[in-house]
């Protein structure tokens, strides 16, 4: 697999910000990315440095920062984004069947159903500024 310049909190940020169809909050990102909100702002900082995100101030309140993936941003998601998904099929299929690749995912939902539950959360529909029509490439 090709190496490349990036974090896994990097590529889970952009992958966020890419199938919204609107600049989000950096509380906004924390909450679709289970982070902390400290960790989440200088994670942000970083990428806004390294020309992956754009960082506005709200012209109506200034303390309101909307975030935005650049084009860069999506560069990177893109390559990485294939790249992982390519090594992630190759490994399930050279040990997995199809019928258990399906079984897996099943126990994989029921997993996250739990863990959802215990943290006392719902696995809710996206909201109407997300759009997941083509998140992950055949």
């Amino acid at each position: 697999m090709v190496k490349h310049d990036a974090t896994l909190a990097q590529v889970d940020v952009l992958g966020v910000l890419s199938i919204s169809k609107v600049p989000l909050t950096p509380g906004a990102i924390t909450f679709y990315t289970f982070r902390q909100q400290h960790s989440a702002s200088a994670q942000l900082s970083r990428m806004s440095r390294a020309g992956l995100v754009k960082k506005t101030r709200s012209k109506e309140d200034q303390r309101v920062v909307r975030i935005k993936i650049r084009p860069k941003g999506e560069e990177l998601l893109k390559e990485t984004r294939q790249a992982g998904l390519g090594q992630a099929r190759r490994l399930l299929k050279s040990c997995l069947s199809d019928k258990e690749i399906k079984q897996l995912d099943g126990l994989l939902r029921k997993v996250r159903d739990r863990a959802l539950r215990e943290l006392e959360m719902k696995a809710e529909p996206l909201p109407e500024t997300i759009d997941v029509s083509d998140s992950c490439p055949g």
